[in-house]
This record gives C-alpha cells, structure tokens and sequence, in this order.
C-alpha cells in the first residue's frame, strides 16, 4: 500500500517537520500548497493556471494513491501546514509496473532547509521494500543545479536528456534530464 512511517525531523533552521503518508483528508491543504507552489517555483512544469484541481478530485486522487501499493503520495508538514509534496507512480502495464516515476516540490522559504532530502529518503526507504518496485526515476529541467546535485547525491545517474522538453513564457525552452535509481 501507499504508506509510510511517519518521520520526524529538525530542519536545518531548526524547525520540527514530519514526513508522512499524504491522506485524502489533507486533499484541501494539498490543493492550496499546489496553488502556491505553482505560483512561484522557477522549475516547476505546471502553471498556476494549470492547476484547477478541487479538494474533492484531491481527496479522491489521494485515496487511489494509498489504494495502490504501487503509488505513493508523502507530505512534509510543520505545524499543520503542508509544505513540501512527494508522489511517485509506477508504470500501469504488466511490463513497466516494476519502475516508476516522481515530482517533488517544496514550498518557497522552505528550501534547502533538508526538506526534499528527507521526502526522497522517505520514497527510496518505501520503494526498497516495496515488493513491486525495482528503479525509481525523474525529469528535472537541466538548470535545476541544486535538484540535480540531490538526486546524484542519492545514487540517481543521467539515462538522456529530452531537448527542448518545456517551453516557457517567454518563448524559450528547457532540456529535461532523465535520471533513474535502482533500488533493487
């Protein structure tokens, strides 16, 4: 299933985070974190416009998340506000269900505070004893520095690079690196 133990953990400024499984009761404050996130995070693929999700198809996506034991959706709240978001979905089809992909955010004035380190220790933990899942893998757009030197730093390699992948308002575009882990 789509569960994790909760973890707790000081930020690096100090403040007490946990890491936990994302429940569909938490489908309105997903929403609202999404809104916000959307609206400022320089690397994120999705607009603000883009995000027109309601807190009923949140709480509804969130429970087939923790339906699926393929699927996970983990949180990072402090305090009661969501502040970082992880999911991760494995492949749909007989031949692809044993790899899977995620998206991670962090809420701004939260970041490189430990807060994705711990959201991807958490999904790597979950997906090694996850009796399906054999490589976790991502996009990240190739300027994304700090991202990418997170991702090597918990064993993720460069498996290609999709030029040109997102093109942005001001008509330029963005190279995706596709990068992977095996867990198993």
């Amino acid at each position: 299933m789509g569960n994790i133990q909760p973890r707790r953990l000081v930020t690096a400024s100090g403040q007490p985070i946990v890491i936990r499984t994302a429940w569909p009761e938490d489908a309105e404050r997903v929403v609202a974190f999404v809104k916000a996130v959307a609206a400022e995070a320089p690397y994120l693929l999705t607009t603000e416009a883009e995000v027109v999700t309601t807190s009923e198809r949140q709480k509804q996506w969130l429970q087939q998340i923790m339906d699926d034991p393929g699927k996970l959706a983990i949180v990072a709240e402090q305090e009661g506000d969501i502040i970082g978001f992880l999911d991760f979905h494995n492949g749909n089809k007989q031949r692809t269900k044993h790899q899977g992909s995620f998206g991670m955010s962090v809420k701004n004035g939260f970041r490189d505070q430990g807060i994705g380190t711990a959201l991807l220790a958490a999904l790597l933990d979950w997906a090694k004893e996850n009796p399906l899942i054999e490589k976790v893998c991502l996009e990240v757009v190739a300027d994304n520095t700090n991202a990418i030197r997170l991702y090597q730093k918990f064993g993720f390699v460069e498996e290609g690079v999709k030029k040109k992948a997102a093109k942005i308002d001001d008509g330029t575009y963005w190279d995706l690196i596709l990068m992977a882990r095996f867990v198993k």
